[in-house]
């Protein structure tokens, strides 16, 4: 097999373990919950092909939280160069609650982990929402009384609700529209309050 052919099957495998693990864990069960043999029998692949991709269970749990901290990081992006600060705020919670909708079997696994399971695994995903707020800090265009610092708190508080609400969000029946734009315009208002009270406090702070 060609270099080129060999790295293309690969990175497919690769995916399709990723995969295969959410589809196992689906709405219920945890990562701990899996077995090496379970996800490889349902990628296709003997166990010991495994280890040409993840050196362990764990490490491949790692990979699923860069995956998605890596997709929001590139939706806030998105959203900045469509938008000014406000409307760039509003399309990036649009867009990340439709990146939830299409990857339910991910945030679930993301919700579960978040406060139980692996503590590697509860690290990385505090340490991806902290990447994230980093990125969405470039869109919060405060007054110049408040500092860097505040900013990032003010971010990381934001996507702190966005994570729960998605939490929530995935509780709702798939057909549920009409709550599922509820749970969003809640969301947008816990954040706008995220922004008052930032500017508010600061205020206060220098009476």
């Amino acid at each position: 097999m060609k270099p080129g052919k060999r790295d293309s099957q690969k990175q497919k495998t690769h995916a399709n373990l990723l995969e295969s693990a959410l589809k196992l864990m689906g709405e219920e069960k945890g990562l701990g919950d899996l077995s090496l043999r379970e996800v490889t029998g349902k990628a296709g692949i003997v166990p010991a092909a495994f280890y040409r991709h993840f050196k362990s269970m764990e490490e491949l749990g790692l990979n699923l939280v860069e995956e998605c901290s890596n997709r929001i990081q590139m939706i806030v992006g998105d959203a900045r160069v469509k938008g000014a600060y406000r409307s760039a705020l509003q399309l990036t919670i649009g867009f990340f609650f439709d990146y939830v909708t299409n990857n339910r079997s991910l945030f679930r696994f993301i919700a579960r982990e978040r406060t139980g399971g692996n503590r590697k695994i509860r690290e990385g995903i505090r340490e991806a929402m902290h990447m994230i707020a980093v990125e969405l800090a470039k869109d919060m265009r405060m007054p110049k009384s408040i500092s860097k610092v505040d900013t990032l708190f003010a971010s990381e508080l934001i996507v702190s609700i966005c994570f729960q609400m998605a939490s929530d969000y995935l509780d709702l029946e798939e057909d549920a529209h009409l709550e599922m734009r509820k749970l969003k315009v809640k969301t947008m208002k816990q954040v706008r309050l995220v922004f008052i009270g930032t500017i508010r406090g600061r205020k206060h702070k220098h009476r």
